[in-house]
């Protein structure tokens, strides 16, 4: 299993034997970790006996990022360009 937030280019590989049960047979854990509007949904429960883990290195890991991260950083970019563009106008 891989765990990577990209933002952080980073990435944890767990190695492990799972196993799969109904989560009828555990309540106390759907209750615990379900959000509330799932919980009636949840069908199963994965567990995972962990025998390692590695964390490796960012040198391959493509940044990815949402849409308002992106905004984020070219918000001042496009108040500069209509700046210009706005003087730009003035002057013809």
């Amino acid at each position: 299993m891989f765990a990577i937030p990209y933002p952080h280019r980073t990435r944890l590989k767990i190695l492990g034997h799972a196993r799969v049960e109904d989560a009828r047979q555990h309540p106390e854990l759907v209750a615990k970790l379900a959000e509330a509007e799932a919980r009636p949904i949840v069908e199963r429960l994965f567990f995972v006996d962990v025998v390692a883990f590695d964390w490796n290195c960012p040198k391959y890991i493509t940044p990815r990022y949402i849409a308002a991260e992106v905004e984020a950083v070219i918000a001042p970019l496009r108040q500069r360009s209509a700046e210009l563009e706005a003087q730009l106008k003035t002057k013809h």
